[in-house]
């Protein structure tokens, strides 16, 4: 039985994707980078610094920008754009799964590649604080997903054994560092799963239900 439950943000706990995917394309496109919505879904996961390290020189633009100033303009967009989106809100079911993990003892943490700006905004605008420990953000450690890092300082913020934890994800990426971490994966399959593989997870689940709550229970 697991004892920690680690759980990616954007596409878990909130859709966000879909916001990210439209500021991705008017971001992108003031650096006169022109992407693909399936180029954009491949770098779901990833870190965003990372995204941009490896945009800039593609484009031959890493002489004219720096890594720091398109990162810091990118998450200022993505505040301002999630800060007024009136309909955010919790994938549903999941508020069920938080107070049944919360009453049963078992640990719970956000271990997410977005900026510490954006995870604090939706730890804040939900009370995430009363059933999680907090947060890992993607700038808390060296190597991104698909590297074990951020997972393992998770399980280490909770203090528990990365084999204790299961993970909640809907990347390919997230995935993959799961596993890497030797943690049990749980794919969260959504309208975005067309460009990720979740063959890697433990079990793929499509909702929070109650049915699938109890499915997880008994890896």
């Amino acid at each position: 039985m697991f004892r920690g439950v680690i759980f990616d943000m954007d596409g878990v706990i909130v859709d966000t994707e879909p916001i990210y995917i439209e500021i991705d394309k008017e971001v992108f496109s003031d650096y006169d980078i022109y992407l693909s919505e399936k180029e954009i879904e491949n770098y779901i996961g990833v870190n965003l610094r990372e995204i941009w390290k490896e945009l800039l020189e593609k484009n031959n633009l890493h002489e004219k920008y720096t890594v720091d100033e398109v990162y810091q303009h990118h998450v200022n967009e993505f505040y301002i754009k999630l800060k007024n989106h009136e309909s955010l809100v919790l994938m549903s079911g999941l508020e069920e799964w938080l107070k049944y993990f919360k009453d049963n003892g078992i640990k719970m943490i956000i271990a997410s590649s977005s900026h510490s700006r954006i995870i604090n905004f939706i730890y804040e605008k939900f009370n995430l604080g009363l059933y999680m420990e907090g947060y890992v953000d993607g700038n808390a450690v060296e190597n991104g997903k698909p590297a074990p890092d951020i997972f393992l300082k998770a399980a280490e913020k909770l203090e528990l054994d990365p084999k204790e934890c299961i993970v909640i994800e809907d990347s390919q990426h997230g995935v993959r560092a799961a596993k890497r971490a030797g943690m049990k994966c749980i794919g969260l399959s959504n309208r975005k799963s067309e460009f990720q593989s979740l063959e890697l997870a433990d079990m793929v689940i499509e909702n929070f239900s109650k049915d699938n709550l109890k499915k997880v229970l008994k890896k």
